[in-house]
């Protein structure tokens, strides 16, 4: 197993990687990393190139279970993500999946708080590393989601009616991949497109309006029920 190693040292290096595992089951992150480093030093000296980047894999895993542990959520997920790619290069394929997979849910974590924070631009940015996360792990559903999101995010820090338009377009498609309906966004959609044209086409306004109210209706979104209500009394008043 550690060829061209002297004994002492491939029992050192056991020694270590036993260590970190145990430190790790106790949620000791920090002490498991700095064993599964020193181990990686040894592997080094005989650039024994698949022990390192396992003993890489734990490490990094290990630094990012110790960042969650305090709440560091962005270190985590990087963390994370360094450790997924070395257990995808050695072909484990479980430990990749549960190691992207948790990724992933960090990532959507943090994206989500970016929005409720209105950092529409960096949380859109967050949903698409969770969808390569998801993609890496062949979850089609979750990296649709994510993916439809991002667009949700970027219309949202879009202030151009037009470019509003295109990124909820998307969403809906991608939801609709998905095979889920999603009505809120659908309703955005509509609305948009009726904001888009009611100057100078306000019967295809009113159109939108109404198919914008009933996925409001379907959604339960009774602020934005009476809003679009207001808008095509007015319009309606303006052109009869």
């Amino acid at each position: 197993m550690f060829k061209g190693l002297k004994k002492s040292s491939a029992e050192k290096a056991n020694e270590h990687l036993g260590k970190a595992r145990l430190a790790a089951q106790q949620k000791k992150y920090g002490e498991a990393s700095e064993h599964a480093e020193k181990a990686i030093e040894i592997f080094k000296q005989n650039e024994n190139r698949k022990q390192i980047d396992l003993a890489k894999a734990s490490y990094y895993e290990y630094l990012g279970m110790d960042a969650i542990k305090f709440n560091k959520a962005l270190e985590a997920a990087n963390y994370l993500g360094r450790s997924g790619g070395f257990y995808h290069r050695l072909g484990l394929i479980t430990e990749y999946q549960r190691i992207f997979n948790q990724q992933a849910k960090i990532l959507r974590v943090i994206a989500g708080q970016l929005m409720k924070e209105k950092r529409f631009v960096e949380a859109a940015s967050h949903f698409e590393q969770a969808a390569i996360a998801y993609q890496r792990i062949d979850n089609k559903s979750e990296e649709l989601d994510c993916k439809a999101k991002s667009y949700i995010s970027r219309a949202a820090a879009e202030k151009n009616i037009s470019g509003r338009k295109v990124f909820l377009k998307k969403a809906v498609e991608l939801m609709e991949e998905r095979g889920s309906d999603e009505p809120v966004i659908k309703a955005h959609l509509a609305y948009y497109n009726a904001l888009f044209v009611e100057a100078e086409k306000p019967q295809l306004a009113l159109k939108y309006y109404s198919e914008a109210l009933q996925h409001y209706q379907l959604a339960g979104s009774q602020g934005r029920i009476e809003e679009v209500k207001e808008k095509m009394k007015v319009l309606t008043e303006k052109h009869s």
